[in-house]
């Protein structure tokens, strides 16, 4: 017999969310097939089997976010027998604050606790998001379960009466949007940050795309902005130490915000400053696809010292991005649009414009400073060549 236990996938992972089971209850499997699917706080990975035999019992079901080590299913041989109720023994004889409570309570009120009955998977996830007690709350389903329409009234105080606003859906955030939101929510509230945007001529940055074959817009603009880094690189960079030094980066490992089923995800290619613009260009299709996928791993994630998001493809003319914390400095790319502009001498001609907003720690990086940058990457697309991508 084999234990299958929810996995540590890096030393920050304390949690993890069985998305899909891939073999069901009673199938073979052999060691190296994949298993389930697994929700981590930064990916969705596939977990494979470490042992061959018979799935005999899934005792974690989808959905429910369980600790690190925690048995999630049982693998046995074909004829091995298997007792499975030390697990369902575990399960029942799991002491809750709660349930200590109810004991001491007068037997009214222990009436009304069986009354509740159990809780909904679901419920019980919605009380975690909001951070509803659910001992205080009455079920209103079967032989008094507590569903998500309980929980929802108790969160908003009308246990009593329909809500005035009816509610649509209720959808849970994935463990990508959730450190996503955690990290922007970081960002926006410990560091200081103020945005620069100028209007780049893109006549030679678009004249060197038709040039070069299967190279897109978007790696020029990373390509560029790795360039930039080399020449200033206090921008590649963090504050640490609590605000008393500065660490810059010799590597330029640049976050690039992607689309994913799950939302924008920024996965990292690495080592830019050493790499054309060809070889960035396969790393990238490579990473959207694990992105679309739902594939990318902790590793993809990791290292990252500055960011480019680019939703010019998406219409976007410009806008002022958050820094992606713990980094110093973002790049933001927007549409590149035909627009008429007034020459050296007085003279209107149509150019391809493409806004630029950076957006900089301003702990450790003031206006003049940042100015300096952004003033590079505007100097370098206006006067792009082929040699300067290689």
């Amino acid at each position: 017999m084999y234990e299958v236990k929810m996995p540590r996938l890096g030393v920050t992972m304390q949690n993890g969310i069985i998305t899909d089971w891939l073999v069901k209850e009673g199938e073979e499997v052999s060691k190296g097939d994949y298993l389930f699917e697994l929700e981590t706080e930064k990916s969705n990975l596939e977990i494979e089997a470490q042992e061959g035999g018979v799935l005999k019992k899934i005792l974690v079901p989808p959905g429910k976010e369980v600790p690190v080590n925690t048995v999630v299913a049982v693998i046995a041989g074909t004829d091995e027998e298997v007792d499975l109720s030390r697990y369902e023994e575990k399960e029942r004889a799991k002491p809750s604050p709660a349930a200590d409570k109810e004991k001491e309570k007068a037997p009214q009120q222990r009436q009304s606790s069986t009354r509740q009955g159990g809780i909904a998977p679901r419920a019980r996830k919605l009380a975690k998001e909001l951070g509803i007690a659910l001992e205080n709350i009455t079920g209103t389903g079967k032989d008094g379960i507590i569903t998500e329409k309980d929980v929802r009234e108790a969160s908003s105080g009308e246990t009593e009466s329909k809500p005035s606003i009816e509610v649509k859906e209720t959808i849970s955030l994935t463990g990508i949007q959730k450190t996503m939101a955690t990290n922007m929510l970081n960002s926006w509230q410990n560091i200081p940050q103020f945005t620069q945007i100028v209007s780049v001529d893109m006549t030679q940055a678009m004249a060197v795309k038709k040039e070069l074959d299967n190279v897109s817009l978007n790696d020029i603009i990373i390509k560029v902005v790795s360039n930039a880094v080399s020449a200033y690189p206090f921008v590649n960079s963090r504050l640490e130490n609590n605000g008393k030094e500065v660490t810059v980066y010799d590597e330029v490992n640049i976050s690039v915000a992607v689309n994913s089923p799950d939302g924008l995800v920024v996965p990292v290619v690495r080592n830019t400053e050493s790499k054309s613009v060809q070889d960035i260009s396969t790393e990238i299709r490579q990473l959207v696809q694990k992105a679309e996928n739902k594939s990318l791993s902790a590793e993809d994630y990791a290292d990252g010292t500055i960011t480019v998001s680019n939703l010019g493809s998406f219409g976007v003319e410009t806008g002022t991005p958050i820094i992606n914390s713990p980094q110093a400095a973002i790049v933001f790319a927007g549409a590149v649009k035909k627009t008429p502009v007034v020459g050296d001498n007085d003279e209107i001609k149509v150019a391809p414009i493409m806004m630029l907003s950076v957006c900089y720690d301003h702990r450790f990086i003031d206006g003049v400073k940042g100015t300096e940058f952004t003033g590079e990457l505007k100097k370098v697309f206006e006067n792009l060549n082929t040699d300067s991508l290689s």
